[in-house]
């Protein structure tokens, strides 16, 4: 038997409230587009509350080339922008690029830190320091200062792995656990994202007495 054709089921359509702001003169940085998008209230029951709601929303900070968003779906009775205006930078920094560091893995931290391994194993003042391996003679002090430069060009802590021989030289059996914590410096990507939320949070907060006095 045929099949008969079923009428199509009319399309779901949600409306949100985007806000639009563009935030100027914020220090070493260019114009930051902010849009804010609140979804309004999902039932979100508690035993104490059985009928409590909790509102839903999004942010997305674009500025120059670089774009971030994230959504919440638990910001109690407040907007997104209440939202972020009120909460840590950290944690909003976190969810706008999840597991980003404030430090990055350095092949120039590395060179360093093998530098001054050598020069404090030489010395003899392991005692006074975390390395696992003791005194270095003068002849093996040398070879490994030799050596080091071949660290300079690594770019990424998994390429420290094939450098692993020389790093068992320098700091023993475990190198990773002094590499994966000294060898670092600043985060510039981190430092920037920072400076952006910092920027985006004291204009929210700028707006909300105006928006009150609205």
């Amino acid at each position: 038997m045929p099949t008969e054709n079923k009428p199509a089921e009319p399309l779901k359509i949600e409306r949100s409230t985007v806000t639009k702001l563009v935030i100027t003169g914020a220090p070493r940085l260019d114009p930051i587009t902010v849009f804010l998008e609140d979804f309004g209230r999902r039932d979100c029951p508690t035993e104490s509350d059985p009928s409590y709601q909790t509102a839903q929303g999004k942010i997305t900070i674009n500025c120059w080339d670089n774009s971030w968003n994230a959504y919440w779906g638990g910001m109690g009775p407040r907007t997104v922008a209440e939202f972020v205006a009120d909460c840590d930078w950290h944690y909003i920094l976190n969810c706008l690029d999840r597991g980003i560091s404030s430090t990055v893995f350095s092949g120039d931290a590395l060179h360093a830190l093998a530098k001054k391994c050598i020069v404090q194993r030489r010395r003899q003042q392991t005692g006074r320091h975390e390395w696992e391996l003791g005194e270095l003679s003068k002849d093996e002090a040398r070879e490994l200062w030799r050596d080091i430069d071949e660290l300079r060009g690594i770019e990424s802590a998994n390429e420290c792995w094939h450098q692993s021989r020389l790093l068992t030289e320098l700091f023993g059996e475990e190198w990773h656990y002094p590499v994966g914590d000294k060898a670092v410096e600043e985060n510039h990507k981190f430092t920037y994202l920072q400076r952006v939320v910092e920027a985006v949070q004291e204009a929210l907060r700028q707006e909300q007495p105006q928006q009150l006095a609205g």
